[in-house]
């Protein structure tokens, strides 16, 4: 699969458009989404690539795979986004298609979200998915702020709030999870970057009382970036 990442990157930099192409390889110590651990044990590995166009478009392809021997569990996303800077505000839309190979599933996303960066300390933004398979949206808030320690060194600490509107808990609408993080970024070379992250999450109590999930988790990940 890593070879195949690689070859789609190159292939569409080729086109009538030039595109920045980014290549990440990376491990995830828990597979944290909507607050929830997918994954009974371990971790997960990830292989991505991302293709931006000058238009604004955006092709992606990310293959995690659960590292622990008793998980099968796998996942392909394939998505295409378009993004525009209207002065401080960034906003963009998105299509992913996802592919469960182990559990013979699929589902369609749409996305769309926007942030503002005419503050000077932070960052607000809003990010909204719909799934097809679910038919449910998610909702996450947040704030986050990049700082430049060093010309090689940037660190982005960053809090979330998700709402749950039937994407996760077909049954639930409202207050999903808090989270509270930060990425640190160091700058090898030019061309790559190793970034780490950390994150604590919070399921709120309704959810973990409706669902019988874990309240707290804590996990932390790091990934090797490759930028040409």
């Amino acid at each position: 699969m890593k070879r195949s990442l690689v070859a789609v990157a190159f292939v569409v930099s080729g086109g009538a458009y030039a595109a920045d192409i980014e290549l990440a390889l990376g491990y995830d110590s828990k597979y944290l989404s909507e607050g929830r651990d997918n994954l009974d044990e371990g971790g997960i590995a990830w292989a991505e690539g991302v293709a931006a166009f000058d238009n604004g478009v955006a092709l992606s392809l990310a293959y995690g795979y659960a590292t622990d021997p008793n998980e099968d569990y796998d996942e392909l996303n394939v998505g295409v986004e378009y993004g525009v800077e209207l002065g401080d505000l960034s906003v963009y839309g998105s299509y992913t298609r996802l592919e469960f190979f182990e559990d013979g599933e699929s589902d369609n996303e749409l996305g769309a979200g926007l942030l503002y960066g005419g503050l000077d300390w932070f960052e607000p933004f809003v990010d909204y998915v719909y799934s097809s398979e679910a038919k449910g949206s998610f909702v996450e808030m947040g704030i986050q702020r990049e700082f430049e320690l060093t010309e090689r060194v940037s660190l982005k600490p960053y809090v979330i709030a998700g709402l749950d509107y039937g994407y996760a808990n077909p049954d639930h609408s409202g207050q999903n999870h808090m989270a509270v993080g930060a990425e640190i970024a160091f700058q090898l070379t030019e061309r790559l970057a190793l970034t780490g992250l950390i994150e604590h999450t919070e399921a709120h109590r309704q959810v973990v009382r409706e669902e019988g999930i874990e309240q707290s988790h804590t996990w932390a990940g790091v990934h090797l970036v490759m930028r040409f």
